[in-house]
């Protein structure tokens, strides 16, 4: 269908460069860049109407990132998907009271959630671009529930700065003030993550 439309589009738009194709007759090189100008124009709106939402988890340190530009190992998220089929990036669980390795919810620059967000363009039909606004709320309220979770996990087993000591531990000694240190930046990192969520959702107009 898309393509169809471009290419009634590239007829009506450049008479000029289709006449000369078919009578075979060179173009100057004038008509043919100012062609060529308005016809990357067209291509480039018709991008930005399809335009989707990727989810890029960071292999190594499980950092999630949300952005419209594809990216090696990103996953589309398109509204034919459903949560179960998008990958978190989550990490196994660890023991109560050690602290949990962060994980990043980083909100790209360019992801266009906060110019983009709500409107539609005029060759998307405006029942799925709702669809596709909901599947971004569904997987934002999504990560800010894992966030939530971990926020509380990370401050109870910080238990107000005064968590009980492991079993190779002593309060007051060097692994556990390190111990105390690493669950006080899981807490912050948590809350971080918790505010950029929920500030995207709130970019969200449904």
């Amino acid at each position: 269908m898309l393509a169809i439309a471009l290419t009634r589009c590239f007829v009506y738009t450049f008479p000029p460069l289709v006449e000369s194709l078919e009578s075979k007759k060179p173009m100057t090189a004038v008509k043919f860049t100012v062609s060529a100008a308005v016809f990357a124009s067209v291509l480039a709106t018709a991008s930005i109407a399809q335009a989707e939402i990727y989810k890029y988890v960071d292999p190594v340190t499980g950092a999630v990132e949300y952005t419209n530009q594809p990216k090696k190992g990103a996953t589309r998220l398109s509204t034919g998907e459903t949560l179960s089929e998008i990958p978190t990036g989550n990490r196994p669980a660890r023991a109560k009271g050690s602290a949990a390795e962060p994980r990043a919810v980083k909100v790209s620059a360019n992801s266009g959630t906060n110019e983009n967000a709500g409107k539609t363009d005029a060759s998307v039909d405006a029942s799925t671009q709702r669809t596709r606004d909901g599947t971004r709320k569904q997987v934002l309220s999504d990560e800010l529930s894992i966030e939530e979770k971990a926020l509380a996990d990370a401050r109870l087993g910080l238990n107000n700065g005064k968590p009980l000591p492991m079993a190779d531990e002593s309060v007051g000694s060097p692994k556990y003030i390190d111990r105390v240190k690493q669950l006080e930046k899981s807490v912050r990192h948590h809350e971080r993550n918790i505010a950029a969520l929920k500030q995207e959702l709130a970019n969200l107009r449904l």
